[in-house]
């Protein structure tokens, strides 16, 4: 209903009035006044009926002292013996229309005390004897009074018996609370309130028809023509003008046909004939921009006049328009006075209201007074009060942090229909607050009871664990989160139209259309959801629907960055460290890297990691720094950083410790990322933990990152050898292939040997020779062997025996047991070099002291290798 509103921090400065609560009349008290009516009529007791009939001919008690009268006459009556059924018709008129309420609710405390309990005394002496209509009345006196003196118990105890003693208006009145499942009444019972407002209608209660009506209106799915007959016809048949029910008429035109002109149309007449719920819906229409050029100090006005009729809900109705209508007759004082006004009546929306007034506007904040109203609203049943006070305790410091209460909180404001409990219950169960680990399902199911209240972050939340995969992944679920997401955007969401834009770039639920996905993201941009721009920039960047436009990439970042997108800051970062489209920029790019780092950007904070790492612009190598900055990124679970910061650990970058690089390593891999799933592998292959070997693990993380076309030499050396799989000398040589193709050095060496020793291949010294040697001008050690070698003695290439020596001389002295073994033969036989037999002995002791076996048998020494 109140849409249109949108709360402030701080009113708009309106004026400072106060309404004072005024008396009937100068006449001194109610009690006074009353006195002096029931003397005036115990001195004409023979006249009593006579004024009853004029009173009810009337049927009119706008001057609130005849009202007061008409009670008088009914009170002397009883005390004189001479209730007849023209009393009795006088008694139940003074209680219809609200006019007992119209007439109490300007009443100081003194007078609506004493006005209280008066019609609570008299009721009761109605019932002795034997009028049962008191039971009704006495009901709806403690159902409808002010604070203090509200009873719900008191209520349902009076209808019951009212019931009990077939009370037409008992029945009524009790059927239709039933029926609706109201608070006071306990569990709804559809069938059973139904066939009590029926029975009330047999036994001739004049509102029961109505009250059917209103439940054929507000409760079912009768045919939109029928109840439209319905309404008509009750109107028709009623006889008093100002008892014909044009509110429901008018509600009609408003909920099911949308008609606004009718509606008010209806209003009007309504009004005219002294209908004060028209009042409120007309005067609701005036303030909330639904009629153009609305005249709203004449809405305010019938919005007054409806609340002086007991229509409590205009107060509130006013409260919020002063506080949310942005407009010249915005006060936040005006604002309090109606919310307090209903307040009064225990209207929980209004207390509710004051109570975020009092805990959140700066100019008026006054925390003890605003938990008072919070507690106020949960005592009169606000589902809201009590997700509100849980939302203190969970989110903010005015309560103690108490995750307990919070959540039977929450959870009591649930099951009472409110729709942001199913909300942050279900952030609660994902953020693991309420449980031990994260129940994402337990979550879903939460936001989908929280979209079915029309929540909106619950539909977007709907939707994107269906995207994400959470409510499985097949159509089924790819259907709900288009449907979630789409309804969010009709609401407005631009969350939901990035959400839906990624469903559009994968073809989750719909046809992949990058066209569109870019659309959304734009649409998103134009409402200022800066992080769309982020991914137009990507769009552009990459040049997805035509050509790359770095330019516009830029720009983008540019305006993400300035609303504060940390992720934004970062790329601007990267085009200046990597000059895309800019000039390169080190001091620019590292300023950027420094704010991104410093807003938790996981990628800002990696790439200044690496830039201390690579001496970037200037900075100083600072492994302190780097392992920092690192270990932020990775512990913000950004896949990348997992990966190097295992890296850090496992080749020692401060310290070696390979249980915290396996670690991150695995985090790396649970995520997807191939490479981390490469070192997995390697270090089961080559035991590097020690104990025993685990060649299945490593098997299995090579062709995890095989799947995902990243594969290096360990794929094809656990094929050649056997390890974790049946030896295969033929797929050994496929995934050497692939891995060589892809760069990889170790590869490149191990395809050469099959190259050149014919291993799930055919021998081709040529080609073994270019593999080796390409592996050996990236540094690999055993590469720079064979390929002297394959020199020395003209194998695949043309002989060089003096490149020869010098590549097996360095390497040598590197202790490679082979080269100095080979280099010591070379001295021996003058091949390459002039014979030396000291150079000989010198390489042959060198290479036995490495634990080459040929050498020791040579020099007669035995140790044990050392390569």
């Amino acid at each position: 209903m109140f849409g249109f509103f949108k709360r402030k921090n701080k009113d708009n400065g309106a004026s400072k009035e106060q309404a004072v609560r005024t008396e009937v009349s100068s006449q001194g008290s109610i009690e006074d006044q009353y006195k002096s009516l029931l003397n005036n009529h115990r001195s004409n007791l023979s006249e009593i009926s006579l004024v009853a009939q004029k009173y009810i001919d009337k049927d009119n008690y706008t001057d609130k002292n005849e009202w007061l009268d008409a009670l008088a006459i009914c009170d002397i009556a009883l005390q004189e013996n001479k209730v007849d059924n023209t009393i009795k018709e006088l008694y139940r008129q003074i209680y219809t229309r609200n006019w007992n309420k119209y007439v109490s609710m300007e009443y100081n405390d003194t007078d609506y005390k004493y006005w209280f309990n008066l019609n609570k005394d008299i009721n009761d002496r109605f019932i002795k004897i034997g009028h049962t209509r008191g039971y009704c009345e006495q009901a709806d006196l403690y159902g409808s009074a002010r604070r203090g003196y509200r009873n719900l118990e008191k209520k349902i105890e009076y209808l019951k018996e009212g019931v009990k003693a077939e009370d037409p208006a008992s029945l009524g009145d009790y059927g239709y609370g039933l029926y609706l499942g109201l608070p006071e009444y306990g569990k709804e019972n559809k069938e059973e309130g139904r066939k009590l407002v029926e029975r009330s209608i047999e036994l001739g209660y004049e509102s029961a028809e109505i009250l059917l009506l209103y439940i054929d209106f507000y409760d079912t799915d009768l045919d939109q023509s029928i109840l439209l007959q319905r309404i008509n016809e009750y109107i028709e048949k009623t006889e008093s003008e100002n008892r014909k029910p044009y509110h429901l008429l008018a509600d009609f035109y408003l909920r099911k046909e949308n008609d606004l002109d009718k509606a008010v149309e209806v209003m009007k007449k309504g009004i005219a004939v002294g209908g004060h719920y028209c009042e409120y819906l007309l005067g609701m229409n005036y303030l909330n921009g639904r009629i153009e050029n609305a005249d709203k100090n004449q809405g305010i006005k019938l919005l007054e006049s409806a609340y002086s009729y007991h229509t409590v809900y205009a107060a509130n109705f006013l409260g919020q328009y002063y506080n949310f209508g942005n407009d010249e007759n915005t006060s936040i004082e005006k604002a309090i006075l109606w919310h307090e006004k209903a307040a009064l009546y225990c209207y929980p929306e209004s207390s509710f209201e004051l109570a975020c007034i009092y805990l959140y506007n700066e100019n008026l904040k006054d925390i003890q007074k605003g938990l008072a109203y919070l507690d106020q609203a949960i005592e009169d049943g606000s589902p809201r009060g009590l997700a509100e006070r849980a939302y203190l305790i969970l989110e903010t410091e005015i309560l103690s942090t108490n995750i307990d209460e919070a959540k039977q909180l929450l959870e009591k404001a649930m099951d009472m229909g409110n729709e942001y409990a199913p909300y942050r219950l279900g952030l609660g169960y994902q953020n693991a607050e309420f449980v031990a680990e994260p129940d994402y399902k337990k979550a879903l199911e939460l936001f989908e009871l929280g979209a079915e209240r029309n929540h909106l972050y619950s539909i977007e939340l709907a939707g994107n664990y269906y995207r994400v995969g959470v409510g499985g992944e097949d159509e089924v679920a790819a259907e709900k989160a288009v449907k979630y997401l789409t309804r969010a955007i009709e609401m407005g969401s631009d969350y939901a139209r990035i959400e839906l834009a990624f469903c559009y770039e994968t073809g989750f639920g719909v046809e992949q259309d990058f066209q569109k996905a870019f659309d959304l993201y734009r649409e998103a941009a134009a409402n200022n959801y800066s992080y769309a721009n982020t991914k137009m920039a990507v769009y552009y960047e990459d040049g997805i629907l035509g050509e790359a436009n770095t330019a516009e990439a830029f720009n983008n970042y540019m305006i993400a960055a300035a609303a504060g997108i940390p992720d934004a800051m970062y790329h601007l970062g990267r085009y200046y460290k990597y000059a895309v489209g800019v000039p390169e920029n080190p001091e620019e790019a590292l300023k950027l890297f420094n704010q991104a780092a410093e807003a938790n950007s996981a990628p800002g904070l990696t790439e200044l990691a690496i830039s201390y790492e690579q001496e970037y612009g200037g900075l100083e190598f600072d492994a302190t720094k780097i392992l920092h900055y690192m270990s932020r990124a990775a512990e913000m679970g950004y896949t990348y950083a997992q990966y190097k910061l295992g890296s850090y650990y496992y080749y020692g970058l401060v310290e070696t410790d390979l249980n915290k690089a396996i670690e991150w390593y695995t985090k790396a891999y649970e995520q997807g990322y191939p490479y981390a799933a490469l070192m997995l592998g390697e270090y089961y292959l080559y035991n590097v933990g020690g104990g025993e070997t685990e060649y299945d693990k490593a098997f299995a993380y090579f062709k995890f990152a095989e799947e995902q076309n990243v594969i290096s030499e360990g794929l094809g050396v656990c094929y050649e050898y056997g390890l974790g799989v049946e030896e295969n000398e033929t797929e050994a040589f496929k995934y050497y292939t692939l891995a060589a193709n892809d760069n990889y050095t170790a590869a490149k060496y191990r395809l050469g040997l099959c190259y050149r020793y014919g291993r799930g291949t055919t021998e081709n010294l040529t080609d073994a020779y270019r593999w080796l040697s390409d592996a050996a001008q990236n540094g690999n050690y055993n590469a720079q062997y064979e390929t002297a070698m394959m020199l020395l003695n003209g194998e695949g290439v043309s002989m060089d025996q003096q490149q020869a020596i010098q590549m097996l001389t360095k390497i040598a002295e590197e202790d490679h047991d082979y080269a100095q073994f080979e280099l010591g033969n070379c001295y021996l036989t003058g091949k390459g070099v002039a014979e030396d037999e000291v150079q000989a002995m010198y390489w042959y002791q060198k290479a036995a002291d490495n634990g080459n076996e040929q050498a020791q048998k040579l020099t007669g020494k035995r140790e044990r290798r050392k390569r």
